[in-house]
């Protein structure tokens, strides 16, 4: 029987978190790799959202909803770092290989993202942003080793397509990306079940308002309060 990435799944996910450029061969060479690729943006997708979960906290997000958003913004953050992926892939085509596949910058990159497995941690007070500084530079790192393998580059030359494929990605996203960031947004809505409210000075009202009670409840509760004042 034939060995496939997604049978070495946990030694290839660790060999990236050490940065250790025989994981990043193995799953060039192995079958099933764009498969353990995908999985492992999903994972650190889910870790990310479950750090940042305290939005969903704050909005109020019932049980069955807050487990339906975390695992849409696993889906969305795979989808949103594959175009990353992409654009990398097309500026190692045009600077130094016109016969690079995606599948083997698609594999490199997924993998490279095994450190952010740990971004739940970024929940921690105080040490939040720090721990995603640092993880996103240990993925960066992963990333340049991952692209240097697969497409048998020197550092700087991966350093390079990474950094330029990031540009593009950025500029893509403000632009033509809009329209895609509006859908990701309407089902985060949609799986919350409410509009959500992320920004710093929305959250701070929702958490001074406190569980907030329906007008016939206090209508209610007022002219009770006025019987008995009567009574």
């Amino acid at each position: 029987m034939t060995e496939t990435a997604l049978d070495r799944f946990w030694e290839l996910i660790f060999g990236a978190i050490a940065l250790n450029p025989k994981a990043f061969e193995l799953i060039q060479t192995l079958p099933q790799s764009n498969r353990v690729a995908l999985y492992t943006l999903l994972l650190a997708g889910f870790s990310q959202a479950i750090g940042q979960a305290i939005v969903l906290f704050v909005n109020r997000v019932k049980p069955i909803r807050f487990i339906l958003s975390l695992l849409i913004a696993s889906v969305l953050f795979a989808f949103s770092i594959g175009f990353w992926g992409l654009s990398t892939w097309l500026v190692s085509r045009i600077l130094f290989d016109d016969n690079v596949s995606f599948g083997s910058v698609w594999s490199a990159m997924g993998l490279a993202y095994a450190p952010l497995i740990f971004s739940f941690f970024i929940a921690l007070p105080y040490l939040g942003v720090p721990i995603l500084v640092l993880l996103s530079i240990w993925t960066l790192l992963a990333f340049v080793i991952g692209l240097r393998v697969a497409l048998d580059l020197s550092a700087w030359q991966a350093f390079w397509c990474v950094a330029l494929g990031w540009v593009i990605f950025q500029i893509l996203e403000r632009t033509i990306g809009r329209p895609i960031a509006a859908i990701g947004k309407w089902l985060s809505n949609k799986a919350a079940g409410t509009q959500l409210v992320t920004d710093m000075r929305g959250l701070e009202q929702l958490l001074q308002t406190g569980p907030q009670i329906s007008p016939g409840i206090y209508r209610t509760g007022n002219k009770a309060g006025n019987n008995t004042d009567k009574g």
